[in-house]
Order: C-alpha cells, then structure tokens, then sequence
C-alpha cells in the first residue's frame, strides 16, 4: 500500500510573485556585493578592476531598489502570503545601505 501524504490546507492562499521576485532581487545583489568584495580585497588595482567593481556595485544598487518597490508591491496583494515579500525587503534594505557605503567609500578615495 503506497504511503500518501494527506496534507490538510485552511485556505487557498499562495505567495505572492512580487514578492519572491523581490527576495530572489535581494539575493542577486548579495552575490554582486560579496562578488565587488571579494574582487578588491585579492586583485590588483588596474583601472578595469576598478570599474568592474563599481559596475558590479551600482548594478548591485539598482537590483536593491527594483527589489524594494517589488516587496512593497509585494505587501498590497491581497490574499496572499507575504513572507518572500516581508524577507525580500530586509535584504534589500540592508544591501542597499552597503552598496550606498561601498558607493560613497570609492568615491572618497
């Protein structure tokens, strides 16, 4: 006899899209964060590293802002779960405020 799982669902809710488009957002720009991190602290100064990873950092930035107004879109469906959303916004919450600092230090010098 086959052992089948009988889950038992209260309601017909499901995650919202927006709101794991928001959290996958997030993740991508901790890859180009930990990426722009990596590369400067083990490669040499040349001036294509250089605007490699300000690139990666202002791409990083962008994919930050998408992702929060995606995880605020997120937050008005009604109906829906809004975990990835709520998680989403904290990642890109605090990545942008790394990528900002990561900004304003290579600028200053």
């Amino acid at each position: 006899m086959e052992d089948k799982k009988i889950t038992l669902r209260l309601n017909n809710r499901k995650q919202t899209g927006l709101g794991i488009v928001s959290f996958i957002l997030g993740l991508v720009s901790l890859v180009l964060f930990l990426g722009a991190v990596g590369i400067s602290a083990f490669a040499d100064r040349t001036y294509n590293i250089v605007l490699a990873i300000g690139l990666m950092e202002m791409i990083g930035f962008i994919a930050c802002i998408v992702g929060v107004i995606y995880g605020i879109m997120g937050e008005m469906k009604k109906d829906t779960f809004k975990t990835f959303a709520h998680i989403g916004m904290v990642i890109n919450l605090i990545l942008m405020l790394f990528h900002v600092m990561v900004i304003i230090y290579g600028f200053s010098g």
